[in-house]
């Protein structure tokens, strides 16, 4: 088998961003070119008498009697590209998960971008603020008041719906910080101020995975505020 052309990589490449399909791609000229599924299976891509042979290699079947590769062929790079999408398309995903530990999480300098904000930032309730290491997105808008439930505090002025403690807080507000702005492989915190405190101030801690995870928790969270208003 032979490995596929460079025009072939580019293609492939263009088609994940495009479809903003969740691969991480691996192209650093010392490994073999292979992209890796959200699930952790690793694809590799070669060529056979003109027939593009998909490789598929599962970790957890590499094993003592554990059959870890499987081989699907196509007839062109088209077909190919269209079940990278398929499977993308079937597997669950989860791209943020909340914490209780915002201290610990660490920040990626090398990979830092100066602007990486830009695409983030929509109209004047978005602000820039600055620490030593990096620069962090806040939003706030007292258009929005919505009723959040502290992950910590159940003594403050409340009011139950449903047996569950929520707090009307004065506006919408949270900040964005980035973890990591490596190309394909992002990651960011995102801090949704959940009381009305001017000093102690809590937070519901969102980790969140990807560019595209931002995007999501960010349309869910004014989703959200919609239908709050509607109200």
């Amino acid at each position: 088998m032979k490995e596929i052309l460079e025009s072939d990589k580019e293609r492939i490449i263009d088609f994940i961003k495009i479809n903003d399909l969740d691969y991480v791609i691996v192209d650093d000229g010392i490994i073999r070119f292979h992209i890796i599924a959200y699930d952790g299976i690793k694809l590799y891509i070669q060529i056979y008498n003109d027939i593009y042979i998909l490789t598929k290699y599962d970790p957890s079947k590499d094993k003592v009697g554990g059959l870890p590769y499987e081989n699907f062929q196509f007839n062109n790079l088209q077909t190919l590209l269209e079940q990278l999408k398929i499977y993308d398309d079937s597997l669950h995903k989860s791209f943020w998960t909340m914490t209780s530990n915002s201290i610990d999480i660490g920040f990626d300098n090398n990979n830092y971008i100066e602007d990486w904000y830009n695409e983030f930032k929509k109209d004047d309730f978005w602000n820039i603020e600055d620490t030593d290491n990096y620069t962090y997105l806040t939003y706030k808008n007292n258009n929005y008041k919505p009723e959040l439930k502290s992950p910590f505090n159940t003594i403050s002025e409340v009011s139950p719906i449903n047996d569950v403690i929520f707090t009307r807080v004065d506006s919408l507000y949270f900040q964005i910080h980035p973890i990591s702005c490596l190309d394909g492989n992002e990651s960011y915190l995102l801090k949704l101020q959940c009381n009305n405190e001017e000093v102690l101030k809590e937070y519901i801690n969102y980790l969140v995975s990807s560019k595209k995870g931002l995007r999501l928790l960010l349309d869910t969270i004014f989703k959200e505020m919609e239908k709050f208003k509607e109200q």
